[in-house]
């Protein structure tokens, strides 16, 4: 039999899916005949498998997706450490490269620049954590993230689209969601 859920096979017997968590409807009756008053859901920690629906995509690539965030946002870091050094050698005195008489000044750009730098910088490490923790809102995040990304030519456009082919199928979102709620322990004194 399969959880009419998430698809993955169950054993005779069994009261819930080990999965998704879902009470089977129709669990089977106890040795004497009726139900058990109350039922213990147990951990689980195995991903949904191929067969049962999805084809492991999240779980094959999650680990690499977030590797491949993390150092995009720690890339970020360097750009603002390099616009730094820039702005202090060229406007700052370094070189002497600056004087008043400019007619552009380039600082406010800097500025704005190195600050959405370390936003965007800031923003990747936490999709990177969030997919490494697996956390619930991590995959829509993600998407909104990989979106953005595709504007970033030609290295974000790349991770963009590999975000979006990792997250953003209907059989992922059951994948992560089997991935991402994993049920306590209860334990039921007798």
């Amino acid at each position: 039999m399969y959880c009419d859920k998430c698809g993955t096979p169950f054993a005779a017997g069994a009261q819930y899916c080990t999965s998704c968590g879902k009470p089977i409807v129709g669990a089977a009756a106890g040795p004497s005949g009726t139900r058990p008053a109350a039922a213990v859901p147990t951990a689980s920690y195995a991903t949904k498998p191929a067969s049962a629906g999805g084809d492991g995509r999240v779980g094959r690539n999650i680990n690499l997706l977030a590797a491949l965030w993390l150092a995009n946002g720690i890339l970020r870091f360097i750009e603002v450490g390099w616009l730094m050094i820039f702005r202090r050698l060229v406007f700052d005195g370094g070189w002497g490269w600056w004087h008043p008489g400019w007619p552009f000044h380039f600082w406010p750009f800097a500025a704005f620049g190195g600050a959405t730098l370390a936003f965007f910088g800031m923003i990747h490490l936490l999709l990177a954590w969030s997919l490494y923790e697996r956390q619930p809102w991590a995959r829509v995040f993600g998407i909104v993230i990989g979106i953005l990304a595709l504007f970033r030519f030609p290295l974000g456009t790349a991770l963009g689209i590999y975000t979006l082919w990792v997250l953003l199928p209907e059989g992922s979102a059951r994948e992560y969601d089997a991935m991402a709620t994993v049920q306590a322990p209860v334990s039921v004194a007798r």
